[in-house]
């Protein structure tokens, strides 16, 4: 007999995290979750907004419902790879799924679904084959040979999605390069405080914006990227000068140069020079 309950469990990821890890998705993490196969995402976001969670329970989702296949998250330090999989273990535990393996370095289920963290380097990642999700936590703080390591992990399986969250760091990095870039296939999700205020109350962001100065407070809950800290020239008038600019009113008399006066004449005064000694 077929479970209805099961199938939609498994077709709706949403409602598989409402009822059965009872949190209750917020509207960007809905978004990120009920993506489809194939998709490639970008987000952007301030801190403590629940992008590795979102990550998390995606991976959980698609280690449960597709036996045998594999997801992999990177982060900037192997640490933060280790707390992924411990989150995603502990979504995998609470929906009652059995481990066989479960370690700092990855876990496996019962069906054959795995689940691995990786190192912040492109060194020991290639060749890995995933199906399920290729997620770059933090992505704005990994270096672009990993990023290029980890994007082709789906060339054999296209159905892999791809996840690139971060807040905003730099203008050069590989997240923003990707996030500023005209390519369409990307889902962009921003969840920042200037977006959602339900996150952070005005007092907190007051305090931090005190604490942390504007520029890093831009960075951290605006995800608008640093461009002068290293320099005296920012950013901002970096697109001041190499912007072309062009005057609100027509060409003219109004922007030629001033007429110069006309010239005086002054007397020539070497024509009455006396030679001194010399006889009239």
């Amino acid at each position: 007999m077929i479970d209805l309950k099961e199938c939609a469990f498994r077709i709706d990821p949403v409602l598989w995290v409402q009822k059965v890890l009872g949190e209750d998705p917020k509207g960007w993490q809905r978004q990120f979750l009920r993506a489809s196969r194939g998709a490639s995402l970008l987000a952007l976001t301030a801190r403590q907004v629940g992008k590795t969670t979102a990550a998390c329970w995606a991976m959980a989702h698609t280690a449960i419902y597709q036996p045998g296949s594999l997801s992999v998250v990177a982060c900037p330090a192997q640490r933060q790879s280790a707390e992924a999989i411990r989150r995603v273990r502990d979504s995998v535990d609470k929906a009652g799924a059995a481990l066989i393996v479960q370690n700092v370095y990855g876990l496996e289920l019962e069906n054959g679904a795995r689940v691995l963290a990786l190192p912040g380097t492109d060194d020991s990642v290639r060749g890995l084959t995933v199906d399920g999700w290729i997620v770059a936590d933090e992505a704005a703080r990994l270096s672009p040979d990993l990023i290029a390591a980890l994007r082709p992990m789906r060339a054999r399986k296209p159905q892999a999605r791809f996840a690139m969250l971060s807040t905003a760091w730099n203008r050069t990095d590989p997240f923003w390069t990707a996030w500023d870039s005209d390519d369409n296939s990307f889902i962009r999700l921003k969840v920042t405080a200037d977006i959602d205020a339900s996150f952070f109350s005005a007092d907190f962001l007051d305090q931090e914006r005190r604490a942390l100065g504007e520029n890093c407070f831009k960075r951290e809950y605006l995800g608008i990227p640093a461009g002068g800290e290293a320099s005296p020239f920012t950013w901002d008038l970096y697109e001041r000068a190499t912007k072309p600019h062009y005057p609100l009113a027509a060409g003219g008399p109004a922007f030629a140069p001033a007429d110069a006066p006309p010239p005086v004449p002054i007397a020539n005064p070497f024509q009455r020079l006396r030679i001194s000694g010399a006889r009239r």
